[in-house]
C-alpha cells in the first residue's frame, strides 16, 4: 500500500548502518580535532567491514588501513596497535548495535503496556531476525570469538556484551512489560534465551534452505511456543491471555 514499505524494503532499510551520534568537534571547535575524529570513525567502520568480510583472525592493522584507504602512518597515528583498534571498534560496534535495535524495534506495532498477542510476537521475531542479520552483529560476534583466546580483548568485550544484553533486554521488557512481572519472570527469561539464541543461530549459520517459507515456519513455531508458555503461566495464575 502507498506509504508503507514492503518486507524487502524494510530489510534493506535496516541494512543501512546506523551511525552513533558522536560529538566530533573539540571543545574549542577546532577543525583539526573534528577531522581527526572523523578519520577515527572511518577507520573503525573499516575495521567492522574487515571483521565481517575476513573474520577476526585475518583482520590486521595493514588490512584495516587498506580497507580504509589510509597509510600505515595514518593508521598508527590514531591506533598504536591491533589491540587498540579492536578495543575502540568494540565500543563503536556496540553503540551501533544499540541504535540499530532501537530503530528496528520501532516497527513493532504493539502498544506499550499491552499484552503480546501471537501476531505481535511473530512480528517481533521477524524484526529481531532482521536485526541479527545486520553486518554489525557479525562483526560483534567475531570480536567475541577473538576474546575467547585473547585475555586483553576479553577484558574489553565482557562488559560490553553484558551492557548490550542488558540494554536490549530492558528495551524488550519495555515493549512487553508482562515479561518482567514477578510471577512470569522465569518464563520470560527462558523465552528470551530461546528466542535470542535461535535467531542468532540462523544469522551465524545462514543455511541456503533456511529462508523463505521454511524460516517463516520457524518463526511461527517460536511465536506459538512463546504464547503457549505465557498462556500456561497465566492459566496457573487464573488469568486470561489474548491469542
Amino acid at each position: 500500500m502507498d506509504g508503507q514499505m514492503t518486507g524487502e524494503e524494510r530489510v534493506n532499510d535496516l541494512r543501512r548502518p546506523v551511525r552513533p551520534a558522536r560529538r566530533v568537534k573539540s571543545e574549542n571547535g577546532g577543525w583539526q580535532a573534528e577531522k581527526s575524529q572523523l578519520m577515527r570513525l572511518h577507520i573503525l567502520d573499516a575495521t567492522m567491514h574487515c571483521l565481517v568480510d575476513i573474520g577476526y583472525t585475518q583482520t590486521t592493522t595493514e588490512k584495516i588501513a587498506k580497507q580504509a584507504g589510509v597509510s600505515r602512518g595514518a593508521m598508527t597515528h590514531h591506533f598504536k596497535s591491533r589491540a587498540d583498534v579492536f578495543a575502540a571498534a568494540a565500543a563503536h560496534i556496540t553503540d551501533i548495535r544499540v541504535l540499530e535495535y532501537d530503530a528496528a524495534i520501532k516497527d513493532v506495532t504493539l502498544s506499550a503496556g499491552s499484552f503480546p498477542t501471537q501476531a505481535s510476537m511473530l512480528q517481533t521475531l521477524k524484526v529481531l531476525q532482521d536485526y541479527f542479520m545486520l553486518p554489525s552483529f557479525l562483526a560483534f560476534h567475531e570480536l567475541m570469538r577473538g576474546a575467547r583466546t585473547d585475555p586483553e580483548l576479553h577484558g574489553v568485550m565482557a562488559p560490553l556484551e553484558q551492557s548490550l544484553d542488558e540494554r536490549i533486554s530492558a528495551s524488550m521488557v519495555t515493549r512487553f512489560p508482562v515479561w518482567a512481572e514477578v510471577e512470569l519472570r522465569e518464563t520470560g527469561e527462558v523465552l528470551r534465551d530461546l528466542i535470542m539464541h535461535a535467531l542468532q543461530g540462523v544469522a551465524l549459520n545462514p543455511s541456503p534452505y533456511l529462508r523463505g517459507d521454511r524460516l517463516d515456519r520457524l518463526h511461527e513455531l517460536l511465536a506459538k511456543t512463546a504464547m503457549n508458555e505465557f498462556r500456561e503461566a497465566y492459566n496457573i495464575l487464573g488469568s486470561k491471555v489474548e491469542t
